[in-house]
């Protein structure tokens, strides 16, 4: 006989736990979390997990700013004293060079000020008292956020799990589901290897790997999957952990930079990547020639990593959707299920808001923040979700 769940959540990353704590928290009596591996060992798990609020969609940042609430009181949010998602409030620059791309930072600031973030413009002195090893010649506009930072996906992820376990969630790991219990157009739960699930509903949460959900349903998840690359660069002097992170709109890969453990600094991009056919199978190589252009950039936003040396290199997947940002709510067509996928390289800001708009969503509750414009049938109705700096993670 089939086990019986109100909600079945498939996918322990941040999304996943996020959305089972959430589920508890707000009402939902029966919930279990199913992983087919161990927690946090999928996308999450190489994510440089950002911390900021600046976007050019409006709810995109009113999103971000719920999460970066939660990520700022994570410990009274989930009920632990003793809980520590890692957050360092280290601030958050962005720059920009004359023209097109300068108008559109200042008019998003504007913006993002409406919506309730704290952010603000600065002058090139402020920037460098803040960043002292910042070079900006080239930069015309620059924001900052003063109360944005980066956490740890690890302790994010298994925080919000430990909590939901502790308030009576139900989590099975090396669980795989094979596919989705059916009655007509109603989803009634899962199949896993360790026998059926029976649910109420079933929330998909499983990033680059939604395109077996597609087959499970026999509908369509409009979704590419592409390779990212993260670098980290040290030099003579330890890069310090609180120094702001870097959003360079110079580049033409949006590029990023923040503290890491060991004090290096991270390097990432906020482009398109490498295609990717199987998120399982992704080649961590990475050629010399990137090598050498990352840090030909870094150098030249930070002089004094002229000489730097790469300490590490690994990838890791994003899931893109045709706007790059994310589809949330329930799959038209199939009563009873409900996705969160495409998150398209800005997720993990988002997960701490996203678990809950999702869970009220379920539950019959009216979401704080509306997850209409993130549904499944705007690409077919045209109602794309595109952001003022073009494609890229920071719609």
């Amino acid at each position: 006989m089939a086990d019986t769940f109100d909600v079945v959540v498939i996918g322990g990353g941040v999304m996943g736990a996020s959305a089972v704590f959430h589920l508890k928290k707000l009402g939902a009596e029966r919930v279990v979390l199913l992983e087919r591996k161990q927690i946090c060992t999928g996308g999450s798990a190489k994510s440089c997990a950002i911390v900021r609020t600046h976007y050019s969609i409006p709810s995109n940042t009113a999103l971000a700013i719920k999460g970066l609430e939660i990520f700022r009181h994570f410990a009274d949010v989930v009920g632990d004293s003793n809980a520590d998602c890692g957050f360092v409030n280290s601030g958050y620059i962005i720059v920009a060079p004359e023209g097109d791309k300068a108008e559109k930072l200042a008019a998003n600031l504007d913006m993002q000020v409406k919506v309730g973030a704290h952010t603000r413009a600065i002058s090139r002195q402020e920037a460098q008292e803040l960043h002292p090893l910042l070079n900006l010649d080239d930069c015309s506009v620059i924001g900052y956020e003063p109360d944005s930072g980066y956490a740890d996906p690890y302790l994010t992820t298994t925080g919000f799990v430990n909590a939901a376990k502790g308030l009576g969630v139900t989590v099975k790991t090396g669980c795989t589901v094979t596919g989705l219990l059916r009655e007509g157009d109603t989803v009634t739960g899962v199949y896993t290897n360790q026998g059926d699930i029976s649910a109420g509903a079933v929330l998909g949460l499983i990033g680059p790997w939604s395109g077996e959900l597609a087959g499970w349903a026999g509908t369509s998840l409009p979704l590419e999957v592409s390779r990212h690359i993260v670098l980290t660069f040290k030099t003579v002097e330890s890069y310090a952990r609180s120094l702001p992170i870097v959003k360079d709109l110079t580049t033409e890969n949006k590029m990023y930079f923040r503290p890491a453990t060991g004090g290096v600094v991270l390097v990432g991009t906020g482009d398109h990547g490498d295609p990717l056919d199987e998120p399982d199978k992704i080649d961590d190589s990475v050629s010399l020639s990137f090598v050498e252009h990352q840090g030909g950039q870094i150098a030249h936003r930070m002089p004094s990593f002229a000489d730097g040396e790469l300490v590490d290199s690994w990838t890791g997947p994003y899931d893109i959707t045709p706007d790059w940002n994310p589809v949330l709510g329930p799959v038209p067509g199939l009563r009873g299920l409900y996705v969160g996928y495409g998150f398209s390289g800005h997720g993990f800001k988002l997960a701490p808001a996203i678990g809950r708009v999702l869970a009220q969503s379920i539950l019959g509750q009216t979401p704080d923040i509306s997850i209409e414009p993130y549904s499944l049938d705007r690409f077919e109705k045209g109602n794309l979700l595109t952001g003022s700096y073009g494609i890229g993670s920071i719609s």
